[in-house]
């Protein structure tokens, strides 16, 4: 009997429990079993995303190799549609970069840099690619008379790219007629070239012609 009214009284206990939070803790699994199903659902979505901004690319590059005979319309349409639907994938901000490169090419230095723009606040500024469209961004900036804007840049933030964030550096000094900061320049971008054993190739010609220009000897270079 006792059993009975322990068992009993387990049953009222659960009872009350259930009134008090079984509607909560019912919701709360509901909530768990849909959020698994919405989280694999969203992977599967993400993944096809991904293969059809992916496809996308492909064809792009594709097109690229054609040379002269690729069609700049169809390059554009399809980096338009990575960048409008596919805007959250790596291939959207390669789609930026690749019309910023072919806006170079065309002498259309507003496009260029509104394309670099647009994949920069889509990128980590700090991750390798971003620091590699701000480069690209600062090239374009400086060729475009806004050494300022493309310096300040160049002196921040460049630690995936040192070599290139100081050759950049120079190249800008050296347009400028600041002989002298464009060789330091040169010579930091390949004290880091050779530090991790990469050949400087043209650096060393650009800093031999500014030391006999400066008349800098080798000693002191």
């Amino acid at each position: 009997m006792a059993d009975h009214l322990e068992d009993d009284e387990q049953v009222e206990a659960l009872k009350r429990w259930w009134d008090e939070n079984g509607k909560s803790t019912l919701g709360a699994v509901f909530l768990a079993v849909a959020g698994t199903v919405g989280w694999q659902q969203y992977q599967g979505w993400s993944v096809q995303q991904a293969e059809l901004a992916s496809d996308a690319w492909s064809a792009i590059e594709i097109e690229l190799q054609r040379g002269e005979e690729r069609s700049l319309e169809g390059i554009g349409l399809l980096a338009d549609t990575l960048k409008n639907d596919f805007s959250g994938t790596i291939y959207a901000r390669f789609a930026a970069m690749q019309l910023a490169a072919l806006a170079i090419g065309e002498g259309n230095l507003e496009a260029a840099e509104a394309e670099l723009r647009w994949a920069l606040t889509h990128e980590d500024v700090n991750s390798e690619l971003g620091q590699l469209i701000q480069l690209r961004l600062a090239r374009v900036l400086a060729d475009g008379g806004d050494e300022e804007a493309a310096l300040a840049i160049l002196n921040t933030n460049g630690s995936a790219y040192p070599a290139a964030y100081a050759t950049a550096r120079g190249d800008i000094h050296l347009a400028a007629g600041r002989p002298q900061q464009a060789l330091d320049a040169y010579i930091e971008a390949r004290s880091v070239l050779l530090a991790v054993g990469n050949p400087p190739g043209i650096l060393d010609t650009k800093i031999t012609s500014l030391e006999s220009r400066l008349g800098v000897s080798e000693e002191a270079s």
